[in-house]
């Protein structure tokens, strides 16, 4: 009965010391820098995406719609003859509705149809941009309601711009830690925030038939610029 009595606080006393361990352990916190780091890099467009549409308004729906329908057709050939492939077309919006008279307090009376169709035209050479605007515009569309730039290819963009993001979290410690008198000795954790891409030759703009097509469009791609956010937290020693 005593052996046994020795044996359990014996046991106790193990564990109260491992346990007492494991606490202080637990008290002791790395001492860590957290910074955050941004980087940006630029890159030149490649392709694009543009929103072409027709509006044909009639006095019968299905005058307006015909209408529609054969212009619709002369857009989607024009741009098939600059090489844009069927797959790089596609639908965006189509809307048919009636149009009432409104004045004199009428609210029921139908005076004509309008439809609308709305196309998005993927572009994979932007040298084409003017190019694919003049030509649709001569083949009846009378709404561009926005163009798109972007790369075609992002990976080397965005291993730039992490890159450039971890490297300027790095200099910022550098700089915090040498203030404190310590060097830093490893990293505890890192969080990538964020990408975005910013183009500083996106537009959005309305034409219609009736502008001058003596002159061709004058589209300039720009840049586009990536970012990338990380957050660091760096171990530091003495």
């Amino acid at each position: 009965m005593v052996r046994s009595l020795r044996f359990l606080f014996t046991l106790l006393l193990v564990f109260g010391v491992l346990f007492s361990g494991t606490a202080f352990a637990a008290e002791q916190k790395v001492p860590v820098i957290s910074v955050s780091g941004t980087g940006r890099v630029e890159g030149v467009p490649d392709r694009a995406d543009l929103t072409l549409g027709v509006v044909t308004h009639a006095a019968a729906a299905e005058e307006a719609q015909q209408q529609n329908a054969l212009t619709a057709a002369a857009i989607r050939s024009t741009l098939s003859a600059l090489g844009i492939e069927d797959r790089d077309i596609r639908t965006e919006d189509y809307s048919f509705h009636p149009d009432y008279d409104r004045s004199n307090g009428r609210t029921n009376e139908i005076t004509g149809y309008t439809v609308s169709n709305k196309v998005s035209v993927h572009i994979k050479n932007i040298d084409l941009i003017g190019q694919v605007i003049d030509s649709a515009l001569a083949a009846g569309a009378n709404n561009v309601s926005s163009l798109d730039f972007s790369v075609s290819d992002t990976k080397a963009l965005r291993r730039a711009a992490l890159t450039a993001a971890v490297k300027d979290a790095r200099e910022k410690a550098d700089i915090i830690a040498q203030a404190l008198g310590k060097k830093i000795v490893g990293v505890q954790n890192i969080l990538e925030n964020s990408y975005d891409f910013n183009s500083h030759a996106r537009k959005s703009f309305m034409a219609n038939a009736a502008a001058d097509m003596s002159m061709s469009t004058p589209i300039e791609a720009g840049t586009i610029t990536l970012s990338a956010d990380v957050h660091v937290d760096f171990i530091i020693a003495d």
